[in-house]
C-alpha cells in the first residue's frame, strides 16, 4: 500500500490550495503579464503548475515508501494530478468568467507526465546504480 508521510501529506495539500486559490480568481493576474501575452500561455500555466504538483506527490511517494513498484511510483503522480484537475476544472464552472475546459486537463495531464517521466527516469537510474555499487561491494 502506499503511503505518505505526513509532511508529504502536507507539501501536498498546501500545493493543491495554492491552485485552487489561483483557479478561484475570477480574472487570473498572470494574464496581465506581458511573457504570457501568446496563444496558449494558459495551457502552460497549466502543465507547469500540474507538473509540480505531480513533483512534490511523486518525491512523497518515493520518499515515504521504501519498496514500492516503479509502475506504481510513476503512474500515482500522474493520476492524482489528473483528478485534482478534473475536480479543479468542475470547481472553475461555479466561478465567475471561467468555465470547465477540456484542454486544459489535458494539458495538466502532459505537465505531469512529462515531469514524472524525468523525475522516474533520473530516480530509477539513480536507484540501479546504487543496488549495482552494493552488489560490488559485496553488501
Amino acid at each position: 500500500m502506499c503511503r505518505l508521510k505526513k509532511r508529504y501529506i502536507c507539501a501536498t495539500v498546501l500545493y493543491c490550495g495554492l491552485i485552487f486559490l489561483l483557479s478561484s480568481q475570477s480574472d487570473p493576474r498572470a494574464a496581465d503579464w506581458g511573457f504570457l501575452a501568446f496563444p496558449g500561455a494558459d495551457k502552460l500555466v497549466h502543465g507547469l503548475l500540474y507538473a509540480g504538483l505531480a513533483a512534490v506527490v511523486s518525491v512523497g511517494v518515493w520518499r515515504s515508501n521504501e519498496t514500492i513498484r516503479a509502475s506504481l511510483h510513476f503512474w500515482i503522480p500522474i493520476t492524482f494530478a489528473v483528478i485534482y484537475g478534473f475536480s479543479d476544472e468542475v470547481h472553475q464552472i461555479y466561478v465567475p468568467e471561467r468555465t470547465f475546459d477540456w484542454m486544459d486537463l489535458l494539458a495538466d495531464g502532459v505537465g505531469a507526465t512529462i515531469v514524472q517521466a524525468a523525475l522516474c527516469g533520473y530516480l530509477w537510474t539513480a536507484a540501479a546504480r546504487r543496488t549495482r555499487a552494493a552488489a560490488l561491494r559485496g553488501e
